[in-house]
């Protein structure tokens, strides 16, 4: 009986993050057949923090490999962990321009992708890695059409060719869109299971299945971006202009609508804790998030975080406003009743009398 192999899997949470690990887990009866894959997701910039957790966990003998999807290390520290431990099986699969040049260094366990001329994505350069192994070639030609289409999808959203590319068909970019919709009404504790699903029965057949969910999303989206965008703010700095608008949902979405509609250089949409960048072309938002936001990622799309939390700041602002208002009211209270004080101090005392005489018979 052959030994189980054990593979640690870290990616990101997005659609292209969970994409690329799904893309393992589904054609491994076919690739990895002794093989159990463990996965760990997390958001941007913590992907050390959880590197470091996991180099201290007691069963980490077990594992043979660790696969790094959609992310890159930031620490020297983490690399170093991967070569003491790992030596040659350890494999980035990431491509964000921000973390290229930490990558460089590591090229032999860095995945680049087979076709150059083409925006690669975490998912499509798993894809590319895995069609050079032993035995793909077996895998039945329906079920690689199947995967090939989605990750195709995936690529095109998360690189947003879905929208830049003049040669993709509007039935492509249609099913890239209404797939990321999908992918983001479920919640994140189901995330992964939404995307094995749309793996399992490939997406023509799951579009089919989910039609009035999708034109049901369809419709909520529009109304929620003609919403938000009502309260767009816009600013200049050194030269370029910037769009800003709050917003937790459909922020690629909305980042790319208010680029249109308001002819600025960059799209800043934040929730509570994060921004998200997106550019017309005229500025690197990489950079920019690298720089502001402690973030990255691609030249024309790029996030980070923030340090303030702008709910928290509204609430504290309302806060301020109530009693500002309440000194005031006071202070408008007190100046009535030190003039009605003067005027009785003004009248004498049989005026006075014959007054509160008149108001008391009314």
């Amino acid at each position: 009986m052959k030994k189980t192999r054990h593979i640690k899997l870290f990616s990101h949470n997005d659609l292209d993050g969970f994409g690329a690990p799904v893309l393992f887990e589904t054609l491994a009866p076919y690739l990895f057949k002794d093989v159990e894959f463990d996965l760990t997701t997390c958001s941007a910039g913590n992907l050390d923090r959880e590197l470091a957790y996991w180099f201290k966990q007691p069963d980490l003998g077990r594992f043979t490999d660790v696969y790094i999807m959609d992310m890159t290390p930031d620490s020297e520290y983490s690399f170093q962990q991967l070569e003491q431990r790992f030596a040659n099986h350890w494999l980035i699969f990431d491509h964000h321009e921000s973390e290229e040049k930490l990558r460089q260094a590591y090229q032999t366990n860095c995945v680049m992708p087979l076709d150059e001329s083409k925006n690669p994505s975490a998912v499509s350069l798993v894809y590319d890695w895995l069609t050079k192994r032993p035995g793909f070639e077996q895998i039945p030609t329906q079920k690689q059409a199947q995967v090939a289409e989605l990750v195709e999808l995936i690529r095109a959203y998360d690189t947003w060719d879905w929208q830049k590319d003049p040669l993709m068909t509007q039935e492509e970019r249609t099913a890239a869109d209404e797939l990321n919709q999908l992918f983001w009404f479920y919640p994140l504790s189901k995330s992964k299971s939404f995307v094995e699903s749309v793996f399992a029965t490939g997406w023509e057949n799951y579009r089919a299945q989910n039609e009035l969910l999708i034109s049901t999303l369809n419709g909520r989206r529009q109304r929620y971006l003609d919403k938000h965008l009502k309260n767009v703010e816009t600013f200049e700095l050194d030269g370029r202009s910037f769009g800003v608008v709050y917003a937790s949902d459909y922020k690629s979405e909305i980042a790319h609508a208010l680029l249109k509609r308001f002819d600025v250089d960059a799209a800043l949409v934040i929730d509570s804790h994060s921004v998200s960048l997106r550019s017309n072309g005229q500025l690197d938002v990489a950079k920019f998030a690298a720089e502001y936001f402690g973030g990255g990622g691609h030249a024309d799309s790029a996030g980070g975080r923030l340090e303030i939390e702008p709910l928290k700041v509204a609430e504290q602002a309302v806060i301020e406003v109530i009693k500002q208002q309440a000194k005031l009211n006071a202070d408008v209270e007190k100046q009535n009743q030190s003039e009605k004080a003067s005027l009785a101090d003004q009248l004498d005392p049989q005026m006075a009398a014959k007054l509160a005489a008149l108001f008391e018979d009314n």
